[in-house]
């Protein structure tokens, strides 16, 4: 990359017709935004988003989610085609890491949805520490309805903090959800469903449309009333509905390392359908500690 030194600046409003031509056209580009493009998402707040420029014209962008438990995720890598994504990307990331160190950040993660990020990743000192899997329900049976103190009825605007809390509880960082992503979930969201024992809500399930394929996109209890078939009955109910529409298929994710999910997922007739995404993460040490 010949020519003038390299900055890296921090993403302003002047900038959003140079970074969507870059994430348009880089065939070196990662996004992870779930339920929103990247024009909406460049429009959130709290993230922390930094531009290479070189000679007036950007070379590459580098975003991370607002924190969660003091953990962000990449959402947004763009390298322009031609450039050393390596070296470009090397850049990015010293000073994104040093802002994350300064404001207190616990560690930053990237699910690789792409086969060309690993080796990139490791260069930087990340570490693959687990695998994000997807399972297909298979079948049209369902297991006899669990016995649960639960009762299910439809999310409403009032419950969104609460089930946010339980999230946050029910979920170790980095999986923890941000709170906007669960409100534009709880907005896309076909099926939403609360679970409540004795009137207190105590886990939630959100499912999405993508096309003609369900997916539940998160399902959460909480710690105290886990194991007391409160998933089991949130699920039920929502493929009971499903199995009735015309799917597809239906999907869900979960982590390698979570086997207790994994149970749950196989008695309901889901099964690993290969598509396996690697977890990368970072853990910073706070500033005054070694790198």
């Amino acid at each position: 990359m010949p020519g003038r030194p390299i900055q890296i600046i921090p993403y302003s409003r002047s900038h959003r017709r140079s970074l969507l031509e870059l994430m348009g056209s880089s065939r070196w580009a990662h996004s992870h935004l779930d339920f929103v493009d990247v024009a909406d998402w460049l429009a959130g707040e709290d993230r922390l988003l930094l531009l290479a420029w070189q000679d007036r014209q950007l070379l590459g962008c580098l975003g991370l989610s607002p924190a969660a438990a003091g953990w962000r995720w990449i959402r947004l890598l763009g390298i322009r085609d031609g450039c050393m994504p390596g070296a470009l990307l090397r850049e990015m990331w010293a000073r994104a890491e040093s802002e994350c160190r300064c404001r207190g950040d616990a560690g930053v993660a990237l699910l690789a949805l792409s086969n060309w990020l690993g080796t990139y990743l490791a260069g930087l000192d990340f570490r693959s520490h687990d695998d994000l899997i997807t399972l297909q329900h298979i079948g049209s049976r369902l297991p006899r309805e669990p016995d649960s103190p639960a009762r299910l009825r439809e999310v409403e605007v009032e419950d969104l903090e609460r089930l946010w809390q339980i999230d946050k509880q029910a979920f170790a960082p980095p999986w923890q959800i941000e709170r906007d992503d669960l409100w534009r979930t709880f907005r896309v969201a076909m099926s939403a469903t609360v679970a409540c024992v004795k009137g207190a809500i105590v886990g939630y399930q959100f499912c999405v449309r993508h096309g003609d394929v369900a997916h539940l996109a998160r399902l959460a209890v909480h710690p105290a009333c886990q194991g007391q078939g409160v998933a089991s009955l949130m699920l039920h109910g929502l493929l009971s509905d499903l199995l009735e529409g015309n799917f597809d298929a239906i999907t869900v994710n979960t982590q390698r390392s979570n086997l207790r999910s994994q149970r749950l997922y196989a008695r309901f007739g889901f099964l690993r359908d290969g598509k396996d995404y690697p977890l990368w993460q970072k853990a910073l040490p706070p500033v005054g500690e070694g790198a």
